[in-house]
């Protein structure tokens, strides 16, 4: 069963985050399985090119920032409609206040929603009971770059002596990925423990928030802001470094922290949804109150002077990553919710294999 799928994100590469990430990985993985699919901006790409491509079912990457995009299109051509929240777009109003009217307008008018893990689907059932039955857990998916067979020489080429610890942290510059709440656990760690480097991959979103963090971090003797990253070079980070650090205020299901765990690398995360959705404490990483810097520094500071610790936890998600987040999964439970999708609306078109 085929059929042509129009995958709308509101971030496509080479700009580097989670939803690019995702567009591309269901983009190759849905292709593999017979379907024609294009990927769609929809803050460079117009709906009319969308509607020149006649898709069979739209799919959106966000509840929140293609809205327009959607209505516009949706306004001259209705089809099945699948919308992914990938955590910003319901986290910051869920189980706290009442959505905002466009994104409960496409919440309750789309025909398939997907979120991440189940806690997610949970409260949105809570706090939206008319979404109940159309919502489906589908968790994002990872693969190992094989980097980490290159560990040592990575190591050599960044410069980490063999005395040292490298702290790695790849999130794009924003407020709700809470950074300066890392600088400071990182800068009180810094008086406790020596040899410690750290470094930051990630696009800047907001710059005022940039210009804060940096200022902050005139304060570490050993911090190293890397900018946008390619994803080849982030793996290969990954398999350089000796911990992995997230302290997002809220996560849909952080792909950072599986590409951390696919690689070995052992995460020290804030205990917050999506976090703990792939982070199970002390059995392949370490959890943390967000509002705790107390915790954090003594979080990492424990994996800083244990190496056994930081093995043991580190293969324990590897182990997770590659077995419970594989990208043949994610992309058959898509073409499952598709073929569930049209053929409630009957019309899937065959299509040739050319």
């Amino acid at each position: 069963m085929t059929g042509r799928i129009a995958i709308v994100s509101p971030y496509t590469l080479p700009f580097c985050c989670g939803n690019s990430f995702l567009a591309e990985r269901l983009k190759e993985g849905l292709s593999g399985n017979g379907f024609t699919v294009r990927l769609f901006n929809s803050s460079v790409d117009a709906p009319r090119e969308a509607a020149a491509f006649e898709p069979d079912l739209m799919h959106t990457l966000n509840a929140d920032r293609p809205y327009p995009w959607i209505r516009t299109f949706r306004a001259a051509r209705s089809i099945p409609w699948v919308i992914t929240l990938t955590g910003t777009d319901y986290n910051s109003w869920c189980g706290i206040k009442d959505p905002p009217a466009h994104i409960r307008e496409s919440l309750e008018g789309a025909d398939a929603l997907v979120v991440f893990h189940s806690e997610a689907r949970e409260v949105l059932e809570d706090c939206l009971p008319a979404l109940r039955g159309k919502i489906m857990v589908i968790p994002q998916a990872v693969v190992s770059s094989g980097a980490l067979a290159r560990r040592v020489e990575l190591r050599e080429s960044y410069g980490i002596g063999s005395g040292e610890t490298a702290l790695l942290m790849v999130a794009s510059i924003r407020p709700v990925k809470n950074l300066r709440f890392a600088i400071d656990g990182l800068i009180r760690l810094q008086r406790q423990v020596g040899g410690v480097k750290a470094w930051l991959a990630g696009p800047i979103i907001d710059p005022r928030e940039a210009d804060n963090l940096f200022a902050d971090a005139r304060q570490l003797d050993h911090f190293s802001y890397l900018g946008e990253v390619p994803p080849d070079e982030v793996r290969e980070l990954m398999a350089a470094a000796d911990v992995f650090l997230n302290t997002s205020l809220n996560e849909g299901m952080p792909g950072a922290v599986l590409e951390a765990m696919a690689e070995g690398l052992p995460v020290v995360a804030s205990d917050v949804t999506g976090n703990r959705a792939v982070v199970a404490h002390e059995r392949n990483g370490l959890l943390f109150p967000v509002d705790r810097v107390d915790a954090l520094v003594t979080a990492l500071k424990r994996l800083v002077l244990d190496k056994r610790l930081r093995a043991s936890l580190g293969e324990s998600g590897r182990q997770v990553a590659l077995r419970d987040y594989s990208a043949e999964h994610e992309a058959d439970a898509h073409q499952d919710l598709y073929r569930n999708v049209l053929g409630g609306f009957g019309r899937l078109r065959a299509h040739s294999a050319c």
